[in-house]
Formats: C-alpha cells, sequence, structure tokens
C-alpha cells in the first residue's frame, strides 16, 4: 500500500511538473450543491434585471438573503415602476412556506406551501439539465460557472467560488427571455431569516 501511494505521489508530481492538469473538475450536479456543503452560514445578495408581466418588461432593483445555517431559508424584495407608480415586492421562503407582501396592495403578509423551497440554498442545485460550462476569473475570484433548470422550467446559470464554494453569482432568465441576477457581496454575517408574525399572514 506504501509503495501505491508513493508510486501515485510520484505520478502526480511528474504531471504536474509536465503542466498536466492533476485536479479533477467536479461535475455540475456537484458544483451546485457545493454552498450547501460549504462552511457558508448566510450569504446577501443585490437583485438587478427585468421582469416581463402582461407583456411588458419592467427593470427591477432590491436585496436578499440566503440562510444556510442553522436553518435554510431566505428573503428578498424588489422595487420597480409600473405605469408611473412604484411598486414593491418582498418575500419571504422559511420552514416549506413562502410569505409574500405587494405594496400598494396589501399590509398582510400572504402565505402558501411550497415544498420546492421556496427562496432558499435549493436554488442553486437545479431541478434538471445540469451542466458545467467552465472556469471564470471574476472580481471575487475563480469561480466554477454551471447551468441548469428550476423546479418551473427556468434555466439559470450559477457561478460557484472554487476557493471555498460560496456562490457568487447566480442568473435566471424568466418567462419572456428577461434575465433576472443575483450578485451576492456579504456572507456570514449571523442575520437569521424568520417567518412573519401569525397575526400579519392570511392564507393565499
Amino acid at each position: 500500500m506504501k509503495k501505491m501511494l508513493l508510486l501515485g505521489a510520484v505520478i502526480g508530481a511528474t504531471l504536474a511538473a509536465c503542466g498536466y492538469p492533476t485536479q479533477v473538475t467536479p461535475t455540475a450536479k456537484e458544483i451546485l450543491v457545493r454552498p450547501q456543503h460549504s462552511n457558508l452560514r448566510d450569504a446577501h445578495f443585490v437583485v438587478s434585471g427585468k421582469l416581463t408581466s402582461k407583456g411588458a418588461s419592467v427593470k427591477v432593483a432590491g436585496d436578499g438573503l440566503i440562510d444556510y445555517k442553522p436553518a435554510p431559508a431566505g428573503r428578498f424584495k424588489f422595487i420597480t415602476t409600473v405605469n408611473g407608480r412604484q411598486v414593491s415586492f418582498e418575500q419571504i421562503s422559511v420552514g416549506g412556506t413562502d410569505y409574500g407582501m405587494q405594496s400598494p396592495g396589501t399590509n398582510k403578509w400572504v402565505s402558501r406551501a411550497d415544498p420546492k423551497g421556496g427562496v432558499g440554498p435549493s436554488i442553486f442545485a437545479g431541478a434538471s439539465a445540469q451542466k458545467y460550462i467552465g472556469e471564470e476569473d471574476l472580481p471575487q475570484g475563480k469561480v466554477w460557472h454551471a447551468s441548469a433548470k428550476d423546479g418551473s422550467g427556468n434555466p439559470f446559470d450559477a457561478y460557484i467560488r472554487e476557493s471555498d464554494g460560496y456562490p457568487v453569482k447566480y442568473v435566471e432568465t424568466q418567462k419572456g427571455g428577461d434575465p433576472i441576477t443575483l450578485t451576492f457581496d456579504k456572507y456570514n454575517s449571523g442575520d437569521v431569516i424568520t417567518a412573519p408574525p401569525a397575526s400579519q399572514v392570511t392564507s393565499g
């Protein structure tokens, strides 16, 4: 056994010296679940892009947070302008339930069960069509770039940092062809996402 280990080390050193790659790239599925298996507790992101509503495309901007530990959860808020009127939408996903609130429109959170997990760590794993695209150098560091489709069939691209498995960017193409980009800028703030108080919730 010792001889085999020594031989393996010699071969690895020889290949590296000759310029051959010695590290095996993970598969797309392995890359997309890296954040869930990292030491990440939470990750803050900035939202930018467009949404299509009733045939019209509108710009959106906002931010959000994904909790990985102690329990998976997520929240986001975006603001847009529709017919000259500013509209905001917030969503919290925790414990298998989504809570949404639109303003102006309601002063209550509308809840609905979501077995897919809503906004949370699972958005990166994808539901189908996982594909490895390649390595890229971004300002946040070297990343693996992989693509997939979510549970609703929307394609997305995910950029996962190689050094620690943290998410760097997530770009989803919505129905209608408009992209929504989540750019991650802060990690491990200790912010824990909780459900809204029951008195502020109504069933959807």
